[in-house]
């Protein structure tokens, strides 16, 4: 490998340092200069107009809850965002102890399509229980969540 030729790994914990960067800055500038927007008001089109889920429903409900340390209502509301927050998390620390000792720990989490296939069937699941749910039993799952 060329000296200048970066691993998927590397690239992916650059992004992964500079996602922090990114994302505290919007959330306060969410919290203290549009904290009157109606943020959560803004209806699903496809739950509009079909009257069930799409598999992006309840996601913006689960950030809230996680970023609240509300980790069992973010899982209950889409369990996605759990799953990607625990696959971060795992990435960074791991590859954080690698490069703090100087790739002598060779700890860091690899990329491998297995991590993707998990997420996609997560979302597949996460759909399936809450339609099906609707659609048997005329259940709202989302609205049931305390």
């Amino acid at each position: 490998m060329k000296k200048n030729q970066t691993t998927l790994e590397e690239q992916l914990y650059k992004v992964g340092l500079c996602l922090p960067f990114a994302v505290v800055p919007a959330l306060l500038l969410y919290r203290y200069l549009c904290a009157h927007v109606p943020f959560f008001g803004i209806p699903c089109l496809l739950r509009a107009l079909t009257g069930y889920y799409c598999p992006g429903c309840g996601g913006t409900r689960a950030v809230y809850a996680l970023l609240h340390l509300q980790l069992f209502r973010s899982f209950c509301y889409h369990p996605l965002v759990i799953y990607g927050a625990a696959v971060y998390l795992w990435f960074m620390v791991s590859h954080t102890i690698e490069v703090l000792s100087r790739h002598r720990i060779l700890v860091g989490m690899r990329y491998h399509p297995a991590w993707l296939w998990a997420a996609l069937v997560i979302l597949a699941v996460n759909v399936a229980v809450k339609d099906g749910a609707l659609l048997l039993f005329g259940v709202d799952l989302l609205r049931k969540i305390p």
